[in-house]
Protein backbone atom coordinates (compact mmCIF):
# COMPACT_ATOMS: atom_id res chain seq x y z
CA UNK A 1 0.00 0.00 0.00
CA UNK A 2 1.06 3.48 -0.86
CA UNK A 3 1.70 5.79 1.92
CA UNK A 4 0.58 9.32 0.37
CA UNK A 5 -2.85 8.90 -1.32
CA UNK A 6 -4.56 11.71 -3.26
CA UNK A 7 -7.84 11.49 -4.15
CA UNK A 8 -9.30 14.51 -6.45
CA UNK A 9 -13.05 14.80 -7.51
CA UNK A 10 -14.52 17.40 -9.21
CA UNK A 11 -18.15 18.43 -8.75
CA UNK A 12 -18.66 19.67 -12.07
CA UNK A 13 -19.42 17.94 -15.80
CA UNK A 14 -18.32 14.45 -16.03
CA UNK A 15 -15.68 14.41 -17.33
CA UNK A 16 2.31 21.71 -18.46
CA UNK A 17 6.70 26.10 -17.44
CA UNK A 18 7.78 23.51 -15.31
CA UNK A 19 8.40 20.49 -16.92
CA UNK A 20 5.47 19.23 -19.13
CA UNK A 21 6.01 15.33 -19.65
CA UNK A 22 5.39 15.07 -23.13
CA UNK A 23 5.38 11.28 -25.14
CA UNK A 24 4.54 10.89 -29.38
CA UNK A 25 4.02 8.06 -30.00
CA UNK A 26 4.79 6.41 -33.65
CA UNK A 27 3.91 3.15 -35.26
CA UNK A 28 5.56 3.47 -38.62
CA UNK A 29 8.27 1.14 -36.97
CA UNK A 30 10.11 0.35 -33.80
CA UNK A 31 12.41 3.28 -32.12
CA UNK A 32 14.08 2.71 -29.27
CA UNK A 33 12.62 5.78 -26.98
CA UNK A 34 14.60 9.16 -27.40
CA UNK A 35 14.50 12.44 -25.94
CA UNK A 36 14.89 15.62 -28.14
CA UNK A 37 15.74 18.96 -26.97
CA UNK A 38 16.44 20.02 -30.48
CA UNK A 39 14.77 20.31 -33.97
CA UNK A 40 18.33 19.33 -35.06
CA UNK A 41 18.57 16.30 -33.27
CA UNK A 42 14.93 14.85 -34.36
CA UNK A 43 15.72 15.75 -37.92
CA UNK A 44 18.88 13.81 -37.59
CA UNK A 45 16.76 10.72 -35.47
CA UNK A 46 13.59 10.80 -37.39
CA UNK A 47 14.17 12.69 -40.50
CA UNK A 48 12.98 15.81 -41.71
CA UNK A 49 10.11 13.78 -44.07
CA UNK A 50 8.96 11.97 -41.13
CA UNK A 51 5.18 12.44 -39.77
CA UNK A 52 7.33 12.14 -36.09
CA UNK A 53 9.50 15.23 -37.28
CA UNK A 54 6.28 17.35 -38.55
CA UNK A 55 5.04 16.39 -35.38
CA UNK A 56 8.12 17.57 -33.19
CA UNK A 57 8.30 20.79 -35.60
CA UNK A 58 5.05 21.40 -34.85
CA UNK A 59 5.40 20.94 -31.30
CA UNK A 60 8.52 22.94 -31.00
CA UNK A 61 7.68 25.78 -33.43
CA UNK A 62 5.34 28.17 -31.83
CA UNK A 63 7.52 31.40 -31.49
CA UNK A 64 4.96 32.92 -33.43
CA UNK A 65 1.99 31.59 -31.73
CA UNK A 66 -0.54 34.28 -30.56
CA UNK A 67 -0.71 34.86 -27.87
CA UNK A 68 3.50 34.23 -27.70
CA UNK A 69 4.77 32.23 -25.13
CA UNK A 70 7.97 33.38 -22.93
CA UNK A 71 9.12 30.06 -23.70
CA UNK A 72 8.79 27.38 -25.69
CA UNK A 73 8.35 23.56 -25.37
CA UNK A 74 11.85 22.65 -26.23
CA UNK A 75 11.79 18.74 -25.08
CA UNK A 76 10.17 15.76 -26.28
CA UNK A 77 10.21 11.71 -25.51
CA UNK A 78 9.77 9.98 -28.27
CA UNK A 79 9.47 5.74 -29.19
CA UNK A 80 8.09 4.06 -32.01
CA UNK A 81 6.16 0.78 -32.15
CA UNK A 82 5.95 -2.16 -34.88
CA UNK A 83 3.55 -4.46 -35.96
CA UNK A 84 0.25 -2.24 -34.57
CA UNK A 85 -2.47 -3.33 -36.31
CA UNK A 86 -5.33 -2.41 -34.23
CA UNK A 87 -6.08 0.04 -31.63
CA UNK A 88 -5.92 -2.65 -29.03
CA UNK A 89 -2.64 -3.69 -29.97
CA UNK A 90 -1.35 0.02 -29.63
CA UNK A 91 -2.88 0.54 -26.58
CA UNK A 92 -0.83 -2.51 -25.37
CA UNK A 93 1.84 -1.29 -26.50
CA UNK A 94 1.49 1.70 -24.58
CA UNK A 95 0.98 -0.51 -21.53
CA UNK A 96 4.37 -2.07 -21.99
CA UNK A 97 6.15 0.85 -21.99
CA UNK A 98 4.70 2.46 -19.10
CA UNK A 99 6.23 -0.63 -17.08
CA UNK A 100 10.02 0.76 -18.46
CA UNK A 101 8.91 4.64 -18.24
CA UNK A 102 5.62 5.74 -16.68
CA UNK A 103 7.50 9.73 -16.33
CA UNK A 104 5.33 11.59 -18.59
CA UNK A 105 1.88 13.12 -19.14
CA UNK A 106 0.78 14.27 -22.01
CA UNK A 107 0.09 11.54 -25.13
CA UNK A 108 0.75 12.26 -29.12
CA UNK A 109 0.19 9.85 -31.72
CA UNK A 110 0.60 9.28 -34.91
CA UNK A 111 -3.00 7.49 -35.59
CA UNK A 112 -5.94 9.52 -36.39
CA UNK A 113 -8.69 7.06 -37.54
CA UNK A 114 -11.66 6.89 -34.84
CA UNK A 115 -11.31 3.79 -34.04
CA UNK A 116 -7.83 4.79 -32.69
CA UNK A 117 -8.70 7.93 -31.16
CA UNK A 118 -11.88 6.51 -29.41
CA UNK A 119 -9.46 3.81 -27.23
CA UNK A 120 -6.79 6.07 -26.75
CA UNK A 121 -9.36 8.40 -25.46
CA UNK A 122 -10.34 5.53 -23.43
CA UNK A 123 -7.35 4.80 -22.38
CA UNK A 124 -6.15 7.86 -21.09
CA UNK A 125 -9.82 8.46 -19.09
CA UNK A 126 -8.77 4.89 -17.63
CA UNK A 127 -5.34 6.34 -16.36
CA UNK A 128 -7.11 8.30 -13.20
CA UNK A 129 -7.05 5.48 -10.59
CA UNK A 130 -10.20 5.47 -8.26
CA UNK A 131 -10.07 5.62 -4.44
CA UNK A 132 -10.12 1.85 -3.99
CA UNK A 133 -6.97 1.75 -6.47
CA UNK A 134 -5.59 4.12 -4.72
CA UNK A 135 -5.84 2.55 -1.30
CA UNK A 136 -4.92 -0.57 -2.49
CA UNK A 137 -1.92 0.40 -3.23
CA UNK A 138 -2.12 1.93 -7.48
CA UNK A 139 0.33 4.43 -8.19
CA UNK A 140 -1.11 7.48 -9.91
CA UNK A 141 0.33 8.00 -13.40
CA UNK A 142 -2.78 9.74 -15.27
CA UNK A 143 -2.27 10.91 -18.70
CA UNK A 144 -3.99 13.69 -20.95
CA UNK A 145 -4.29 12.64 -24.47
CA UNK A 146 -4.47 15.18 -27.49
CA UNK A 147 -5.44 14.28 -30.79
CA UNK A 148 -6.30 15.87 -34.52
CA UNK A 149 -9.20 14.51 -36.38
CA UNK A 150 -10.60 15.36 -40.34
CA UNK A 151 -13.65 13.60 -39.12
CA UNK A 152 -17.12 16.42 -38.62
CA UNK A 153 -19.12 13.92 -37.00
CA UNK A 154 -16.96 12.77 -34.40
CA UNK A 155 -18.14 11.93 -30.94
CA UNK A 156 -15.68 10.91 -28.37
CA UNK A 157 -17.37 9.83 -25.10
CA UNK A 158 -14.32 9.64 -22.74
CA UNK A 159 -12.83 12.46 -20.23
CA UNK A 160 -8.74 13.32 -20.13
CA UNK A 161 -8.84 14.26 -23.90
CA UNK A 162 -9.10 17.29 -26.31
CA UNK A 163 -9.06 16.62 -30.20
CA UNK A 164 -9.31 19.34 -33.13
CA UNK A 165 -10.27 19.28 -36.03
CA UNK A 166 -8.49 20.20 -39.01
CA UNK A 167 -8.62 19.90 -42.77
CA UNK A 168 -5.20 19.17 -42.83
CA UNK A 169 -3.74 16.36 -40.67
CA UNK A 170 -0.11 17.30 -42.06
CA UNK A 171 -0.14 20.39 -40.09
CA UNK A 172 -0.03 18.47 -36.87
CA UNK A 173 -2.88 20.51 -34.98
CA UNK A 174 -2.90 18.69 -31.78
CA UNK A 175 1.00 19.02 -31.56
CA UNK A 176 0.94 22.93 -32.62
CA UNK A 177 -2.20 23.43 -30.22
CA UNK A 178 -0.30 21.68 -26.57
CA UNK A 179 3.45 23.51 -28.30
CA UNK A 180 1.29 26.43 -27.89
CA UNK A 181 -0.47 26.47 -24.88
CA UNK A 182 1.78 23.89 -23.26
CA UNK A 183 4.17 26.58 -22.03
CA UNK A 184 2.87 28.65 -19.24
CA UNK A 185 2.38 25.22 -17.23
CA UNK A 186 1.32 25.00 -14.70
CA UNK A 187 0.04 28.67 -14.77
CA UNK A 188 -3.45 28.57 -14.81
CA UNK A 189 -4.44 29.65 -18.58
CA UNK A 190 -7.33 28.63 -21.01
CA UNK A 191 -7.05 26.62 -23.98
CA UNK A 192 -9.43 28.83 -26.07
CA UNK A 193 -8.44 31.93 -27.42
CA UNK A 194 -5.39 30.65 -28.56
CA UNK A 195 -3.60 30.36 -32.34
CA UNK A 196 -1.33 27.86 -32.98
CA UNK A 197 1.54 29.19 -35.53
CA UNK A 198 1.55 26.86 -38.72
CA UNK A 199 -2.44 26.19 -38.15
CA UNK A 200 -4.78 27.88 -40.82
CA UNK A 201 -8.71 28.16 -40.04
CA UNK A 202 -10.62 25.37 -42.30
CA UNK A 203 -13.73 25.98 -44.06
CA UNK A 204 -16.83 25.11 -42.46
CA UNK A 205 -20.37 26.04 -42.87
CA UNK A 206 -21.88 27.04 -39.03
CA UNK A 207 -24.21 23.99 -38.90
CA UNK A 208 -20.38 22.12 -39.13
CA UNK A 209 -19.06 24.05 -36.23
CA UNK A 210 -22.55 23.87 -34.80
CA UNK A 211 -21.57 19.85 -34.90
CA UNK A 212 -18.00 20.23 -33.70
CA UNK A 213 -19.41 22.17 -30.77
CA UNK A 214 -21.99 19.64 -29.50
CA UNK A 215 -19.44 17.02 -30.12
CA UNK A 216 -17.13 18.71 -27.80
CA UNK A 217 -13.98 19.04 -30.72
CA UNK A 218 -11.95 22.28 -30.66
CA UNK A 219 -11.13 23.70 -33.81
CA UNK A 220 -10.08 27.20 -35.14
CA UNK A 221 -12.12 29.63 -36.05
CA UNK A 222 -12.99 32.71 -37.46
CA UNK A 223 -14.43 35.35 -35.95
CA UNK A 224 -14.78 39.29 -36.84
CA UNK A 225 -11.24 38.71 -38.55
CA UNK A 226 -9.96 36.72 -35.87
CA UNK A 227 -8.68 33.22 -35.65
CA UNK A 228 -8.92 31.57 -32.27
CA UNK A 229 -8.96 27.52 -31.10
CA UNK A 230 -12.27 27.38 -29.58
CA UNK A 231 -13.41 26.01 -27.43
CA UNK A 232 -10.67 24.55 -25.18
CA UNK A 233 -13.04 22.07 -23.61
CA UNK A 234 -12.03 18.27 -23.17
CA UNK A 235 -14.26 15.18 -25.74
CA UNK A 236 -16.56 15.03 -22.46
CA UNK A 237 -16.96 18.95 -22.02
CA UNK A 238 -15.05 19.52 -19.46
CA UNK A 239 -12.27 22.54 -19.61
CA UNK A 240 -8.72 21.73 -20.13
CA UNK A 241 -7.38 23.61 -17.84
CA UNK A 242 -9.92 22.89 -14.91
CA UNK A 243 -8.42 18.71 -15.27
CA UNK A 244 -4.66 19.90 -15.74
CA UNK A 245 -5.17 21.64 -12.88
CA UNK A 246 -6.60 19.33 -10.40
CA UNK A 247 -3.94 16.93 -12.02
CA UNK A 248 -1.42 19.85 -10.94
CA UNK A 249 -2.72 19.96 -7.46
CA UNK A 250 -2.61 16.21 -6.53
CA UNK A 251 0.71 15.90 -8.16
CA UNK A 252 1.87 18.91 -5.94
CA UNK A 253 0.33 17.78 -2.53
CA UNK A 254 1.99 14.47 -3.25
CA UNK A 255 5.23 15.83 -3.88
CA UNK A 256 5.21 18.14 -0.58
CA UNK A 257 3.86 15.39 1.58
CA UNK A 258 6.85 13.53 0.43
CA UNK A 259 8.97 16.07 1.05
CA UNK A 260 8.23 16.31 4.71
CA UNK A 261 8.88 12.39 5.43
CA UNK A 262 12.04 12.53 3.92
CA UNK A 263 13.39 16.01 5.19
CA UNK A 264 12.29 14.90 8.87
CA UNK A 265 13.43 11.87 10.99
CA UNK A 266 10.50 11.21 11.86
CA UNK A 267 6.99 12.74 11.66
CA UNK A 268 5.12 11.76 14.83
CA UNK A 269 2.01 10.17 15.28
CA UNK A 270 0.95 13.82 16.98
CA UNK A 271 -1.29 16.70 16.79
CA UNK A 272 2.10 17.89 16.11
CA UNK A 273 2.82 15.68 13.47
CA UNK A 274 -0.72 15.92 11.87
CA UNK A 275 0.28 19.51 11.17
CA UNK A 276 3.03 19.18 9.63
CA UNK A 277 1.26 16.90 7.42
CA UNK A 278 -1.20 19.66 6.88
CA UNK A 279 1.38 22.76 6.11
CA UNK A 280 2.36 20.75 3.45
CA UNK A 281 -0.99 21.04 2.22
CA UNK A 282 -1.41 24.02 2.82
CA UNK A 283 1.68 25.35 1.02
CA UNK A 284 0.45 23.01 -2.09
CA UNK A 285 -2.88 25.46 -1.80
CA UNK A 286 -0.50 28.44 -1.58
CA UNK A 287 0.89 27.69 -4.91
CA UNK A 288 -1.70 26.86 -6.86
CA UNK A 289 -3.56 30.04 -5.92
CA UNK A 290 -0.17 31.61 -7.15
CA UNK A 291 -0.28 29.68 -9.92
CA UNK A 292 -3.67 31.16 -10.96
CA UNK A 293 -5.02 27.59 -10.68
CA UNK A 294 -6.93 28.24 -7.40
CA UNK A 295 -8.95 31.33 -7.20
CA UNK A 296 -8.23 34.39 -5.34
CA UNK A 297 -10.87 36.27 -2.92
CA UNK A 298 -11.45 39.82 -4.56
CA UNK A 299 -11.15 41.68 -1.20
CA UNK A 300 -8.64 39.91 0.86
CA UNK A 301 -6.50 38.52 -2.13
CA UNK A 302 -5.93 35.31 0.11
CA UNK A 303 -6.98 32.12 -1.68
CA UNK A 304 -10.80 30.29 -1.67
CA UNK A 305 -9.94 27.12 -0.32
CA UNK A 306 -10.27 25.39 3.33
CA UNK A 307 -8.46 22.23 4.32
CA UNK A 308 -9.37 20.22 7.51
CA UNK A 309 -6.30 18.56 9.05
CA UNK A 310 -7.74 16.18 11.75
CA UNK A 311 -6.37 15.64 15.32
CA UNK A 312 -4.95 12.80 17.82
CA UNK A 313 -8.60 12.53 19.30
CA UNK A 314 -10.04 12.08 16.24
CA UNK A 315 -7.90 8.67 14.66
CA UNK A 316 -9.67 5.15 15.48
CA UNK A 317 -6.97 2.70 17.54
CA UNK A 318 -7.10 0.91 14.15
CA UNK A 319 -5.75 3.55 12.48
CA UNK A 320 -3.17 4.38 15.20
CA UNK A 321 -2.15 0.92 14.97
CA UNK A 322 -1.38 1.32 11.29
CA UNK A 323 0.31 4.68 11.95
CA UNK A 324 -2.37 5.99 9.52
CA UNK A 325 -3.66 9.42 10.11
CA UNK A 326 -7.50 10.52 9.72
CA UNK A 327 -7.96 12.05 5.84
CA UNK A 328 -7.07 15.80 5.12
CA UNK A 329 -9.88 16.80 3.37
CA UNK A 330 -9.48 20.20 1.45
CA UNK A 331 -11.92 22.06 -0.93
CA UNK A 332 -10.71 24.88 -3.65
CA UNK A 333 -12.47 27.09 -5.97
CA UNK A 334 -10.80 26.92 -9.34
CA UNK A 335 -9.92 30.38 -11.12
CA UNK A 336 -11.78 29.63 -14.30
CA UNK A 337 -14.81 27.98 -12.62
CA UNK A 338 -18.43 29.62 -12.02
CA UNK A 339 -21.20 29.11 -9.33
CA UNK A 340 -20.28 25.44 -7.80
CA UNK A 341 -17.52 24.04 -9.95
CA UNK A 342 -15.48 22.77 -7.29
CA UNK A 343 -12.61 20.67 -7.07
CA UNK A 344 -12.46 18.71 -3.56
CA UNK A 345 -9.84 16.27 -2.18
CA UNK A 346 -8.93 13.88 0.51
CA UNK A 347 -5.45 12.78 1.59
CA UNK A 348 -4.42 9.45 3.25
CA UNK A 349 -1.49 9.77 4.94
CA UNK A 350 0.62 6.39 6.65
CA UNK A 351 3.35 7.62 8.98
Amino acid sequence: MNDVVVVVKRDTAPRPAEVLGILIVLTDRKREPVTYTSLDTAAEGLGKESNGYRKVEALFGQGTAAPTPDKLIQRVDVVGFADIESPESLIAAIRDYQAVNDDWYILLTDRYEEDYIKALAEYACKSEPSEAELNSGAEDHRKFYFAQTSQKDLEVPFSRSAVIYTDNLDGHADAAWVGAVGPWYPAYVTWKFKMPAGLDCPALTQNEMNGLEKNHINFVTNEYKRCYVKNGTCTDGEWIDTVIGGDWIAEEIRRKIYDVFLKNPIVPYTDAGFILIGAAVLQAMDAAVKNGIIAEDQGTRSGIYTVNIPKWEDATETQRRNRQIPDITWEAQLTGAVHSAKIKGALSVGL
